[in-house]
């Protein structure tokens, strides 16, 4: 094979799938990534770690002979990155690619394409057409309330289902949890899906490197869920397990409602959790008409009593949080106004922007 292709597209091909390979502890093949070309000047680039896959299509200026080879991913792109010339051009010797790239000439060697496994190509009929820039917002409110620890198994990833067009996306670690939905035109997921941390985190990346307005079409074809943006599709095996009940959790009977400015409550917050230490990561919140008083303490650098002005009637309660899972949602919330609901001080709040977002926090006892 001996193709012509721009440099620019093709070392962004090559990045998006250095992105995907892993980096270490797997077989050498996993660390290439494989580049298929045909006469029609149809290229396309493929990458796994065998948990996500990626196919990347690209036109080359041209191709002659149809051919595969799989080449190191992460060097390749890594070299023409430090390339200025316009034009690459990739000859196959065997298993070695030769690059010439302006007077600069460059032999990588590679694998035959024959062990390289087999990437899931898109299903017909996508089962969701989604606005990227929607699935994005509804990634970024999400995502970081996933579990990360081993063997959680269901929690370690990110939950999707869309029935009667309304798709969700919630995710938990079992301390808090972060639920958001919106109104799709048409589509569904019956059955619900938990997604791989590493596919979110992809699809992230794809809804920026889409064009502006466009839409990215999600499929579930067995045990694998398949998205495409563009020129590129991902694809993923889907956690096993079944994903906790998440409706059961979200509090229905907190009658309490507090407003206060968000970036009030986020300054505060990180005045006091200089005055907290690993064993007594809390903050005690206790709201009293018009005002709620922010404290921490540590044994070993002193305490903290911060006081911001809010929207509250009720009695006084005092709630104890860990400050940085509060921290995290109130920096994805989009208002300048965040409500708060709560029912004591031994019962999850619950931080509420408009219908289509709400975020379950435990409470912590400063004691413990």
């Amino acid at each position: 094979m001996k193709l012509v292709v721009k440099r620019e597209p093709f070392t962004a091909a090559l990045s998006a799938a250095a992105a995907v390979v892993p980096l270490r502890g797997a077989r050498p093949s996993l660390k290439n990534a494989l580049l298929v070309g045909d006469a029609d000047g149809n290229l396309e680039i493929q990458a796994t770690d065998m948990e996500v896959g990626l196919r990347y299509k690209l036109k080359a200026e041209s191709i002659q002979s149809a051919a595969s080879l799989c080449l190191p991913c992460i060097t390749l792109s890594g070299l023409l990155k430090e390339c200025t010339e316009e034009v690459v051009t990739l000859e196959t010797n065997g298993p070695k690619g030769v690059l010439t790239v302006g007077r600069d000439r460059f032999e990588v060697i590679g694998q035959e394409s024959s062990d390289f496994p087999e990437v899931p190509a898109m299903a017909e009929g996508a089962a969701l057409t989604v606005p990227a820039a929607e699935l994005a917002k509804m990634i970024d409110r999400t995502i970081f309330a996933a579990a990360r620890e081993q063997g959680r198994y269901a929690i370690n990833g990110v939950y999707m289902q869309c029935k009667d067009k309304l798709l969700e996306i919630v995710a938990t670690d079992g301390r808090r949890l972060a639920f958001c939905k919106k109104k799709l035109k048409s589509g569904s997921i019956e059955e619900g899906i938990i997604i791989p941390i590493k596919m979110m985190q992809e699809i992230r990346k794809l809804c920026d490197n889409v064009a502006s307005g466009e839409d990215l079409q999600i499929a579930v074809k067995g045990r694998s869920v398949l998205v495409q943006g563009g020129a590129v599709t991902l694809s993923s095996l889907v956690v096993e397990g079944i994903f906790p009940k998440y409706q059961q959790v979200i509090p229905k009977d907190n009658d309490k409602e507090v407003n206060v400015k968000r970036d009030v409550l986020m300054h505060a917050l990180r005045k006091a959790v200089f005055l907290t230490s690993e064993e007594t990561k809390t903050v005690q919140l206790t709201f009293s008409p018009g005002t709620c008083l922010v404290e921490s303490r540590s044994p070993d650098k002193g305490q903290a009593a911060v006081t911001v002005e809010v929207e509250y009637n009720g009695a006084q309660i005092g709630i104890g949080f860990n400050p940085q899972y509060l921290q995290d949602a109130l920096k994805v919330l989009g208002t300048d106004t965040v409500r708060i609901e709560l029912k004591d001080g031994a019962r999850p709040g619950v931080v509420r922007e408009g219908q289509d977002y709400l975020y379950v926090l435990m409470p912590v006892n400063p004691r413990e």
